[in-house]
């Protein structure tokens, strides 16, 4: 659905006069989805400034793009008037130059462009998937050579751009970083029930106010209003 809220959102800078660009980003899986093909759409009807991104990473769950898609995920896009490209989605600097490419043309009024990044899912696809089922080992080995950040440090370390130091100050940096995130999620503080109906609305109407004094209600009704 964030395909859709993208192209509103995108929408809503024309009408606005802004030089903003929105992007969406989604899996291959989720291109066989109405919501993709809706979004794009209107992209195209309304030359949108709006980014595209298919993270293909060769499978929706369980199902194999091979059987989703018999021909390059990218080729759609120019079927609804949308140029694409497709790309090693684990080169960064690839990446990077076909966003720019991407960004670039929305911002100059040409309107959406749609990439595909072709990637792998080197995990599970959730906490309750296992991989082993549907795929073999030697499918992850390979992709394990085609690793985007170390490849991005052989870069940078063959063409003397870093050394040593500098992915050892990086490493330290981002594990404190991720420290930092941790400890802070950890320690917010619990929300109060209802605040879940602050923000639906720009403005409060008599529907929300009795929703939400319906939800208090009902959440009082459990024992000291705690569960």
């Amino acid at each position: 659905a964030q395909t859709l809220h993208a192209v509103g959102y995108a929408m809503g800078i024309q009408r606005d006069g802004g030089d903003q660009v929105s992007v969406a980003y989604f899996g291959d899986g989720a291109t066989s989805q109405g919501d993709v093909n809706e979004a794009m759409v209107f992209a195209s009807s309304f030359e949108a400034p709006v980014v595209f991104v298919c993270s293909n990473n060769q499978w929706a769950i369980s199902e194999p793009v091979s059987v989703q898609s018999r021909f390059p995920i990218a080729g759609r896009a120019p079927a609804f008037g949308i140029p694409s490209l497709r790309v090693d989605g684990n080169d960064a600097i690839a990446c990077a130059a076909a966003m720019r490419w991407a960004l670039d043309r929305a911002r100059s009024g040409e309107g959406p462009a749609f990439i595909e990044a072709v990637t792998y899912r080197m995990g599970p696809h959730t906490t309750s998937d296992d991989p082993t089922r549907y795929r073999v080992a030697a499918d992850l080995e390979e992709w394990k050579l085609k690793d985007p950040i170390e490849r991005v440090k052989v870069y940078l370390a063959r063409n003397g751009i870093a050394d040593h130091g500098f992915f050892d100050a990086v490493e330290a940096e981002s594990e404190a970083l991720a420290v930092r995130l941790r400890e802070g999620c950890r320690s917010m503080p619990n929300p109060a029930p209802e605040s879940l109906f602050d923000h639906v609305y720009a403005e409060q109407h008599p529907l929300i106010d009795s929703e939400r004094q319906e939800f208090v209600r009902y959440h009082a009704s459990f024992a000291g209003g705690e569960h």
